[in-house]
């Protein structure tokens, strides 16, 4: 078992390229499914809002949503004042079959990473390979396989959260859906005058205990099991955390969860959530893009918005939303409960 730094220092370099490369990947079959969707033809007839596409391509609005975040990211798409999407003088040279300089042929290769696409955005609207949604179903080798990739990608993450400011006023942190226990023990770790309690499935707990040892934090990790939408969550923290769980879920699963968030709080408590926002407009950053693509394939969310997280949580009860780039593509939004 790996032992970790005392001091757990923030890495000197962010992980931006990381990110890049590990989801970049699906930019290629994306552009070469929206391709064959017909998405940039339909564009270039007539401009479409994001709700209209999911329509014309007769796809769920998350999938429409994934598609053409990447297709704007990468400059084949650009949204109007009026916010429709339309092609740009990229796409209308290589993506439509009337150019002379069309790349059709090419993006549509033999590639099984495009068949997984497909399939996720054209035969409905769950992921065709869940890990997170569906964590109980798995077995304890995909388990341990995912929570490790997980643990390896937010640690780094997890270094700088941990010197927020706003872990000076906090005593009590409950961490919700806590995985490898990354977070948890990055900010008990730095914080030596707070407690965490981790909370996720029995799988996942066992994984998350030995992080903690190996942190050497067994005094100030509580690790606790229970499913963070059917059992009772314990009471008493001053702030609830959620890594990277919204974008794993529905808006409606992230309304439960911050209800559930809202009654557990005492008044002055607040809720926080550790991710990467799209952009109000919809057409990138390119990594947020790419997340979502990851997310239509393998759970049940996408990246949201600031809005749209804001709008959950206040629809919930709290006030004072906020939001503080931490580490790399990450931001730590929090409310308060009045």
């Amino acid at each position: 078992m790996t032992k970790y730094l005392d001091d757990l220092p923030v890495p000197s370099s962010e992980d931006r390229v990381l990110y890049d490369l590990i989801f970049g990947r699906h930019a290629l079959p994306v552009v070469a499914l929206a391709q064959e969707m017909r998405l940039f033809e339909n564009l270039s007839d007539q401009p479409r809002d994001l709700d209209e596409i999911a329509e014309t391509l007769r796809v769920a609005p998350r999938a429409a949503e994934a598609l053409v975040a990447v297709g704007a990211s990468l400059g084949f798409l650009e949204r109007g004042a009026d916010g429709c999407f339309r092609t740009t003088a990229l796409s209308r040279t290589y993506l439509l079959p009337e150019s002379p300089f069309y790349y059709g042929p090419i993006l549509s290769s033999d590639d099984p990473s495009l068949d997984q696409l497909r399939r996720s955005v054209r035969d409905g609207d769950g992921p065709v390979q869940p890990f997170a949604v569906e964590m109980s179903s798995l077995s304890p080798e995909e388990v341990r396989g995912f929570l490790s990739r997980m643990h390896a990608r937010s640690l780094p993450a997890a270094s700088a959260l941990a010197e927020q400011e706003i872990f000076r006023r906090i005593g009590t942190v409950l961490d919700v859906g806590a995985g490898s226990g990354a977070l948890a023990c990055a900010i008990a770790k730095k914080n030596p005058g707070i407690r965490c309690t981790a909370m996720d499935l029995d799988p996942v707990c066992a994984i998350a205990r030995e992080n903690v040892e190996a942190f050497g934090l067994e005094a100030r990790v509580e690790v606790i099991v229970a499913n963070m939408f059917e059992d009772p969550w314990p009471k008493g923290h001053d702030a609830i955390l959620f890594g990277n769980i919204f974008h794993d879920w529905d808006a409606e699963s992230c309304a439960r969860l911050a209800t559930r968030s809202f009654q557990a709080l005492e008044s002055g408590g607040c809720i926080l959530l550790h991710e990467v926002p799209i952009k109000e407009t919809k057409d990138g950053p390119p990594l947020a893009a790419y997340f979502s693509v990851a997310m239509l394939l393998h759970e049940k969310g996408k990246q949201y918005s600031l809005s749209e997280l804001e709008k959950i949580l206040m629809e919930a009860g709290f006030i004072d939303f906020n939001s503080t780039p931490t580490f790399g593509y990450y931001q730590l939004i929090s409310a308060s409960k009045p």
